[in-house]
């Protein structure tokens, strides 16, 4: 058996954020060795980021590589790691053809209508008609499985739900001396606490509730209570918000940071605050349950699949809502202890190797279909 697997583009000198290529790039050989898995590759030096130069190798480059690849290779299967590059499928045979869809926020970018943005609505409704062509899709959650046989009207027997792993943060407890050392890395007190928040600062992980929920938070428990985000870039507007209530001198911004640097940032947290909107899995919220670290969160996308019991969800999208349950987090111990060892023991069951085994139980199938 020989499936080409196509991975996000590879821009040289950038840090991956294609986790889920990565890993089953990992573990499939391993678990079929008398498989050959080929890479559809399309490296890119480090000025093919810039705009036109990517456009280019998106749309017209990798597919075409992709295309040569699988005629050389003569290729059983494809399985395109992301729904973004659904259209490669295109130069496939789509009845061989599987596409890994982590959400469907493109959808609701276009049902936002915006007029402004009419190149970019046209090439979404291109890669969203591409996906509904596929032959099979695999989703990471009940969530996004649920949308797409909404909103694309895919056939449901088609899609199978394979959720993401959380085993690639994986670290020996942080002693406190090692969570004081950070934090004065940091500028935080040796004796103040801090509120993690991982993940992009585009408008569906919800900053300007994360900042009223942090501001209400430090007047409820009355401590000296920092903000830490991982992972984003603050807008304009967030900083405008942040300088004008006051609290600048307690956040903290950092990016780029390995797994082993970001699983001691998630220990050194007294909690994780997740306000996020929109989910098709919610990694981060993962991560944080399997080094220990408790999570509060809006229940919403797929957040409350990955989460269950083990954290706290919160119904209301309002910074008060989340602040509160925050606030009995934090100054409640016992809630503490009890939200870790089901965050601990829930994080087990999702690991990258049984990720991979149920992928390659759908090549299977469609092979012998």
């Amino acid at each position: 058996m020989r499936i080409v697997l196509i991975p996000d583009l590879d821009v040289e000198g950038w840090p991956s954020m294609e986790l889920y290529g990565e890993q089953l790039q990992r573990w499939l050989p391993q678990l079929a060795p008398d498989w050959d898995f080929v890479i559809a590759r399309l490296p890119m030096p480090a000025w093919g980021s810039r705009s036109p130069f990517r456009f280019a190798a998106r749309y017209l480059v990798l597919p075409w590589r992709v295309a040569r690849t699988s005629r050389e290779r003569g290729a059983d299967l494809h399985h395109i790691f992301d729904h973004s590059y659904a259209h490669v499928g295109r130069w496939l045979d789509r009845r061989r053809t599987i596409v890994t869809a982590h959400d469907l926020y493109p959808y609701h970018l276009l049902r936002a209508g915006e007029r402004s943005a009419r190149a970019r609505n046209a090439l979404l409704r291109w890669v969203l008609a591409s996906l509904r062509e596929t032959a099979h899709v695999i989703a990471d959650s009940e969530f996004t499985k649920s949308e797409l046989v909404r909103w694309l009207d895919y056939p449901e027997d088609r899609v199978t739900v394979i959720p993401l792993g959380g085993d690639h943060v994986n670290a020996p407890p942080v002693s406190e001396g090692e969570a004081a050392a950070f934090r004065a890395q940091l500028g935080i007190p040796r004796s103040a606490r801090f509120v993690l928040h991982v993940g992009s600062c585009e408008d569906r992980k919800n900053i300007p509730t994360l900042l009223r929920a942090f501001v209400q938070l430090r007047a409820l428990v009355g401590e000296d209570l920092h903000l830490v985000q991982v992972g984003g870039r603050f807008a304009p507007f967030h900083w405008e918000m942040i300088h004008r209530w006051g609290i600048a001198r307690c956040v903290r911004q950092l990016s780029g940071l390995s797994w082993e640097r970001l699983a001691l940032v998630y220990q050194s947290a007294a909690l994780m605050l997740f306000p996020s909107t929109y989910e098709g899995f919610g990694l981060p919220v993962l991560e944080a349950m399997r080094v220990g670290t408790p999570v509060v969160a809006l229940a919403a996308g797929a957040v409350p699949e990955v989460l269950g019991d083990a954290g706290i969800l919160v119904r209301d999208n309002a910074a008060e809502a989340l602040a509160e349950a925050a606030a009995r987090v934090l100054e409640d111990e016992r809630m503490r202890e009890e939200l870790v060892r089901k965050a601990r023991r829930r994080a087990r069951a999702f690991t990258w190797e049984k990720t991979a085994r149920r992928v390659l139980d759908v090549y299977r199938v469609l092979a012998g279909s």
